[in-house]
């Protein structure tokens, strides 16, 4: 970087993840990375640039440390992404990144949204807590902001306020959606890791957004629906077992 929170304040925040300005489309899913090859044990979020399905204004051709959004398009036609825009720190000081042009994303495809040139969307640079780390430890391996009974008041207030913001239009709508990123996966958990002693790989793989975060990312829609199928099976069985006996 070159930079969720339970705290008393976290339903908050976890549930303004989950708000839009206008309703969200349920053929949209949208997830949060972060893609670092800068620094050794680096990877990229996957699927990514170049991948079956993956469109992209960005090229895979250029050294990445940079945060990165992926939307994927479940419905059945094609959807056109138009003003995408980040915002950063948005009750604090303000920076928003808006440069990208709009995307049309197929049916099935997957749109990705990170650097279109060399490190001109390095997020992590952002975090509000500066340095950090602030109190990594085994109960809270991502420290910053996801580990809010280290911090200060004052810092629990400026994590809050730092929740990075994604926002985009789909098919020329005039409703703009809009989505927090309460896990703090684009400002890299609100510090910068170049400051680590040990880790100063910034990679993270893809979380859904408004989630808890999770380095190594988190199952998705499909695979969840799978899993419930299959604990539903086994319930299922179970109660024939019982009732059988």
């Amino acid at each position: 970087m070159r930079n969720t929170c339970k705290i008393a304040l976290s339903s908050l925040a976890i549930a303004a993840g989950l708000l839009t300005a206008g309703a969200a489309r349920a053929d949209l899913v949208v997830y949060v990375g972060y893609a670092d090859n800068l620094r050794a044990s680096g990877f990229f979020p996957t699927p990514w640039l170049g991948g079956a399905g993956v469109v992209s204004q960005s090229s895979a051709a250029q050294s990445f440390d940079s945060g990165a959004v992926r939307i994927d398009n479940t419905g059945a036609s094609a959807v056109t992404i138009s003003g995408f825009k980040v915002v950063l720190n948005s009750g604090l000081s303000p920076t928003t990144f808006n440069f990208w042009n709009p995307l049309t994303i197929g049916a099935g495809q997957t749109g990705i949204f990170t650097q279109t040139a060399e490190f001109n969307f390095d997020s992590s640079d952002f975090g509000p807590l500066g340095a950090g780390p602030i109190a990594v430890d085994a109960t809270h391996p991502l420290g910053g902001c996801t580990n809010p009974g280290a911090l200060t008041a004052g810092q629990q207030a400026d994590c809050l306020k730092a929740i990075p913001v994604v926002s985009f239009s789909a098919d020329g709508g005039a409703t703009t959606q809009s989505f927090n990123d309460t896990g703090y996966i684009l400002n890299t958990f609100g510090w910068d890791f170049v400051n680590n002693t040990v880790d100063f790989n910034e990679s993270i793989k893809w979380n859904l957004i408004g989630q808890e975060a999770n380095r190594n990312g988190v199952p998705e829609p499909a695979t969840l629906s799978l899993l419930g199928l299959a604990l539903a099976g086994i319930l299922a069985k179970q109660r024939r077992r019982r009732a059988s006996r």
